[in-house]
């Protein structure tokens, strides 16, 4: 498994496609307050659910959030995502983080990306920390490591750590800590291995 990464590191289109979505993060990283919500909005939806489910949905999830109309969980029904009840309630949430997050949000990781983390994942419902590190990630900070099922696999099958059942804020640090390990072996951040890890597990650098 590793070997197999090590090559779809080394392979020249794939890099390409990797470092183009990394300038995306990093232009959202300049971004206003509304593609920084945006990105909180896609986050949420993602959890527990498939990113494209979660970007099918977003262009009219946005569109409750400029009307004020807030019918997130008819929305949602209605194009069949998953678990829209709970959705619902995490997005009526969001609205009063509209316009502000990206004000709160970037002076905390420009001066520490593991402590925007924590804010976020104690503060908004519906984030935890793989949603926090997604967000981060995708508003330009590459520190920190998006443990979701597919990450956890190839943390498993690659042998960097043993298989478990359960996965608590420790395992999640430790996961963390083996993929930065990893990533400096590499010469890239974690944050941008996490997309050549997905393409592995899923064919797409999406996400």
């Amino acid at each position: 498994m590793l070997e197999r990464l090590r090559k779809e590191v080394e392979n020249l289109r794939l890099r390409a496609l990797v470092l183009e979505r990394v300038e995306e993060f990093k232009l959202n990283n300049i971004a206003d307050e509304d593609v920084w919500f945006r990105e909180l909005v896609l986050c949420v939806l993602t959890a527990n659910s498939s990113f494209v489910s979660a970007y099918k949905v977003l262009g009219y999830v946005m569109e409750e959030f400029d009307k004020r109309t807030y019918m997130f969980e008819q929305i949602l029904k209605e194009r069949g995502y998953r678990f829209y009840e709970l959705k619902a309630k995490y997005l009526k949430n969001l609205v009063k983080y509209r316009g502000r997050i990206k004000s709160w949000i970037k002076p905390l990781a420009d001066r520490s990306q593991a402590l925007a983390r924590e804010v976020l994942a104690n503060e908004i419902y519906g984030i935890g920390m793989k949603e926090a590190s997604h967000f981060l990630r995708n508003v330009g900070y590459f520190d920190l490591a998006i443990v979701d099922k597919h990450i956890m696999r190839f943390s498993i099958n690659s042998g960097l750590v043993r298989p478990f059942k359960t996965l608590t804020r420790s395992r999640y640090l430790e996961i963390e800590r083996k993929l930065k390990e990893l990533a400096h072996q590499l010469g890239m951040s974690v944050g941008i291995l996490d997309l050549f890890i997905w393409h592995i597990e899923t064919g797409t650098v999406l996400k």
